[in-house]
Order: C-alpha cells, then sequence, then structure tokens
C-alpha cells in the first residue's frame, strides 16, 4: 500500500513538473522575439522589414535550435543578429541573451563537431577586409569563432586572427570551410515580410527611434 501510494504521489509530482515546464517554455520564438526589448534594435535596425527563422541541429541531437533575427541596417549590408532558443519540453527556451541579439553569419557557416574545442557546435569565419561572402578569398580571417550550447545557454569562443598564409592555419580553414569539409546538418532558413507576419497574427513591433537626432 505504502509502495503504491509512492508510486500515485512521484506520477503526480512529475506531471505537475511538467505542467509547470511547459507554461513557463516559449511556444513561438517569433512572437518571443518581437516582444524583446533589446535597445540595440531601436539603435541599428529602424523600421522592421523583415525577420529571418533559421532551424539548425547544431547540438547534434535531432532536434532542430531556432535562431530568429533581423538585418542590423546600420551596422553594415549584410549584418544580421539573432535570438536563439533550444527546444524544450513543451516548446522553447532562449539561449541568448534578454537585451541583446548575437552577430552569426548563417552564409555557408560550418555545423557539426568543432575538434578545437571537442564538442559540437558551429562555426563562423570573419574578414575585415571583405565581405564574409567573399572571405574564402582573404588571406586572412580577423577571426574565427566558435558556437556552442552549455548548460542552456548558447556560448561563444573565438580563436583570434587565422593567416591562410599558414600552411597549419590553412589546413584548420579548410576543415571548416573548404569545399571538402563535412557538415552535419544545413541550416533551414525562412523569411517572413512586414505584411506577411501581419497576416499570420504577430503584433509588429516599432523599433525605429522617434527622438530627432542628436537627442540622448
Amino acid at each position: 500500500m505504502l509502495k503504491q501510494s509512492l508510486c500515485i504521489f512521484l506520477w503526480v509530482f512529475a506531471t505537475l513538473i511538467f505542467r509547470a515546464s511547459a507554461e513557463m517554455a516559449i511556444q513561438d520564438p517569433i512572437v518571443d522575439y518581437l516582444a524583446m526589448n533589446v535597445p540595440d534594435r531601436v539603435t541599428n535596425v529602424g523600421r522592421l522589414l523583415v525577420i529571418k527563422k533559421v532551424e539548425i541541429d547544431m547540438e547534434g541531437n535531432g532536434k532542430n535550435d531556432v535562431f530568429v533575427g533581423t538585418w542590423y541596417r546600420n551596422s553594415g549590408p549584410n549584418t544580421w543578429l539573432w535570438a536563439g532558443y533550444a527546444p524544450i519540453a513543451g516548446g522553447y527556451e532562449r539561449i541568448t541573451p534578454a537585451d541583446s541579439d548575437v552577430l552569426i553569419d548563417f552564409d555557408a557557416i560550418y555545423v557539426g563537431y568543432l575538434p578545437d574545442i571537442g564538442r559540437r557546435g558551429m562555426a563562423q569565419a570573419y574578414s575585415l577586409e571583405l565581405d564574409n561572402r567573399d572571405r574564402d578569398q582573404s588571406n586572412m580571417i580577423s577571426d574565427l569563432s566558435f558556437y556552442y550550447v552549455e548548460n542552456g545557454k548558447l556560448m561563444q569562443q573565438g580563436t583570434g586572427a587565422l593567416d591562410r598564409d599558414d600552411p597549419e592555419q590553412e589546413s584548420k580553414f579548410q576543415y571548416y570551410f573548404g569545399p571538402n569539409r563535412k557538415i552535419s546538418a544545413t541550416p533551414k532558413i525562412e523569411s517572413f515580410t512586414v505584411p506577411e507576419l501581419v497576416q499570420r497574427g504577430y503584433r509588429i513591433p516599432i523599433w525605429k527611434s522617434t527622438k530627432p537626432p542628436g537627442v540622448q
């Protein structure tokens, strides 16, 4: 009788925990992204024109992480910043900060095992000489960055500059970005214009600053 009562108690407890987790979970990453208060968006995005949703299994667990972001037009022609979300019971949890977005260029990004840090994640190379889309033409990579999830947070680790004239460093570049690289997954990217978001029932935020130029 005691054993049966204990089993019932544990089942009820587990059910309550599951329900509480589901209620706390983010149901739609796009809704959460649009509702976030990120000061840099007002400064660098201006009027919202489009957002992108990226789904990618960066942890190699068969479950897609989701990134939602938009163009930071005042930061450069191809500068996109993101909020990231990992799947949990009943929805998603945000893995990036609540008050800032994360700079990631998903164009030709590497997804898979990262031997430099001994775990799975994403690798991105940045070049100050050229647009990131043309980085393979540069002999100097300004920074090689790794992204991975640890304790429910998206972590970023940079290795510094990469001199492609050095054979060892060029070999590293080719591993992550060369024509024969082996990636475990390819990002699925969707774009949504503001009219499309409105049609889907999303509430569109006003990020454009209403202050006159020079006013703090």
